[in-house]
């Protein structure tokens, strides 16, 4: 009998745990919601996976040295949902991409809208900063 409680509760407590960790993952505490920075880059790489699509590019700087981002969307159901393919970015597109970016200064960001091939795609969230529609 005590191996069927034991193994009951390992199973109990695996079930309470699980969604926890999975709430974790989702935090946002690496962003400055505040504000939205919006940088022209050049696209190098597109990833459509789960759990976060992930966009990486090339932007210049002020100094004109040019520097590696990435930044993260959802995932590809969520995605598609909002109008993005896996196909709608290839190496070499210039886009223009209004970020959520880290606050510890580094090239990562999340993605709240972006233009491509003349197209503006919604991403994660608003846009800091402009107004929301009632």
């Amino acid at each position: 009998m005590n191996e069927k409680l034991s193994f009951a509760l390992v199973i109990a407590l695996g079930v309470l745990v699980a969604p926890v960790a999975l709430l974790a993952h989702h935090g946002s505490a690496i962003y400055d919601e505040s504000k939205a920075v919006m940088v022209k880059g050049v696209v190098t790489d597109w990833v459509w996976a789960n759990p976060h699509c992930l966009l990486e590019f090339d932007v210049k700087d002020d100094k004109g040295n040019s520097v590696h981002w990435s930044a993260e969307v959802s995932n590809p159901p969520d995605m598609i949902a909002r109008g993005w393919s896996r196909k709608m970015f290839k190496p070499g597109d210039t886009v223009d991409i209004w970020m959520i970016v880290a606050k510890n200064g580094e090239p990562v960001g999340r993605i709240a809208r972006i233009m491509v091939n003349g197209k503006t795609f919604e991403g994660m969230g608003r846009v800091p900063g402009e107004a929301t529609s009632k």
